[in-house]
């Protein structure tokens, strides 16, 4: 959120702002914690979704802050966000745009992407490849690369996250522009991976000063503190030639007759005339990695995390796998309702460690909610950490149960208690992806559970040697840190 070192060359700007910000209204607002004059409230650069879910202890699942008068709103309840973004879906379908994403460009592809018509593009062709009853023609994909993952697993076992990063990029770039990954070292896999880090530093609002003080993007870059400009044309470069190689890739295939199944050849092959843009196409498809690469090994390398940390849960998981399938065949994801403690280990997953722990949204007009005003272009923070690990629906909400899940009861079924239901977030911005994610994380984490017994490695003293996870900056990844 707000830096906590503010230029104080630029506070009068801000206090105009605040001033120019505030609306008369006699409907009452949502309290929060009280704000230092001029700035608003001061929040952390990192984990800041324990902040907020601090917060929410005093202030209930929804409250409101205020930042250089820019009015925000947090949402840390599921209850409350479906009842606004599933509810009100049309009118939260706008995610809040950072300023320093749409001098990168990055607005370009579904993620960001504020263009109704463009919008509309974008998600009917996502919806195309990625709806339930396409995903069995990607079975295959999934199948062969969690086999790499399995073979390397094998062959070098202390790369395990490297080998994991592999497994979700490979999948993640065959489905958007059917291009297979053989080479780590693969020179376009390496500049979508710089785009991926690009991408995700840029989205971060509490790095970019321009994010709260727009006016910024308009002085001259050759002004001191201006270095973020430069950043930006760089970046947008970066971005506009990734997509455009990757596109002209898929054409060239189809040209020559040799192109595989992917979303970008089937937008070009399988649309009516004039249905998608080719711009739209390029980005959409490059965006599909970026949603999908980082999430991904997030969530299988929290799995390893874990099992590294509770032996015995690993083994009834096991167990349960030669119990069900035995050792003639490996599990599929066709097996995931005869395996349901392997399941409830994935579920656990993403409640404790979720890949994501929030995101945001923005009213396109007022709104009147429970009698309070939210105002039209309020930042709405999604608090998906907060939701995940509400003691009051999970006692003991940081210890990994997997048990919580097999009592199939109403509780477990409630869509504001059940994981799956909730870190993919809400409304019209729900992940498009999350069907294929199921079935990546579930068939890997099956197989790996069904293959090896994972333990820790030992140093040359034979001392055990535990790999560090942490969440990275803007609290997106959990990323291994050795």
């Amino acid at each position: 959120m707000l830096p906590l070192s503010l230029p104080w060359a630029l506070l009068p700007i801000a206090f105009l702002i605040v001033v120019l910000a505030r609306r008369s209204s006699k409907r009452p607002r949502y309290s929060g914690p009280p704000a230092w004059p001029i700035v608003g409230n001061v929040l952390p650069s990192r984990r800041v979704w324990l902040k907020l879910a601090e917060y929410a202890k005093t202030y209930g699942g929804i409250y409101s802050l205020r930042i250089l008068g820019t009015p925000v709103l947090v949402l840390n309840d599921a209850r409350t966000a479906r009842g606004l973004l599933d509810d009100k879906s049309a009118l939260y379908a706008n995610r809040n745009l950072p300023k320093m994403v749409e001098l990168c460009g990055m607005d370009r592809g579904v993620v960001w992407e504020h263009d109704p018509a463009r919008l509309r593009q974008a998600r009917k062709l996502l919806h195309a490849v990625l709806q339930p009853r396409q995903l069995e023609g990607y079975r295959a994909v999934l199948d062969r690369h969690v086999a790499f993952l399995l073979r390397n697993l094998r062959d070098t076992p202390g790369d395990w996250a490297n080998h994991l990063r592999s497994v979700t990029a490979g999948v993640a770039m065959q489905i958007s522009h059917g291009y297979e990954i053989i080479n780590p070292k693969d020179p376009y896999l390496e500049k979508a991976n710089e785009f991926v880090e690009n991408f995700a530093d840029a989205s971060l609002p509490e790095r970019w000063l321009v994010d709260w003080l727009p006016f910024l993007a308009w002085l001259p870059e050759w002004l001191p503190g201006m270095a973020f400009k430069r950043k930006a044309r760089k970046w947008n470069a970066h971005y506009t030639a990734l997509a455009e190689e990757g596109h002209q890739m898929v054409k060239n295939e189809l040209k020559k007759g040799t192109a595989g199944p992917s979303l970008t050849q089937k937008a070009l092959t399988e649309s009516k005339p004039g249905e998608y843009t080719d711009d739209v196409i390029a980005f959409t498809a490059t965006q599909v990695y970026t949603g999908g690469a980082d999430t991904g090994f997030s969530t299988l390398a929290s799995f390893i995390l874990l099992m590294l940390e509770h032996p015995d849960i690993q083994l009834r998981a096991q167990e349960e796998i030669d119990r069900v399938i035995g050792t003639d065949r490996l599990p599929s994801y066709c097996d995931r309702e005869s395996l349901p403690y392997v399941d409830a280990i994935m579920t656990e997953v993403l409640r404790l460690r979720p890949p994501i722990n929030a995101v945001t949204r923005t009213p396109s007009q007022d709104d009147v909610h429970e009698g309070r005003l939210i105002e039209k272009d309020t930042i709405v923070i999604i608090n998906f950490w907060a939701m995940l690990h509400d003691e009051t629906l999970y006692p003991d909400p940081l210890a990994f149960k997997p048990e919580r899940w097999l009592e199939r009861d109403a509780k477990t079924r409630d869509g504001n208690v059940f994981p799956l239901e909730v870190v993919f977030g809400f409304g019209r911005r729900i992940c498009p992806g999350r069907h294929l994610a199921q079935q990546l994380v579930f068939t890997a984490m099956a197989r790996i559970l069904a293959m090896f017994r994972i333990t820790h490695a030992q140093d040359l003293d034979g001392k055990p040697i535990s790999p560090r996870g942490d969440y990275g900056e803007g609290g997106i990844v959990y990323v291994d840190s050795p």
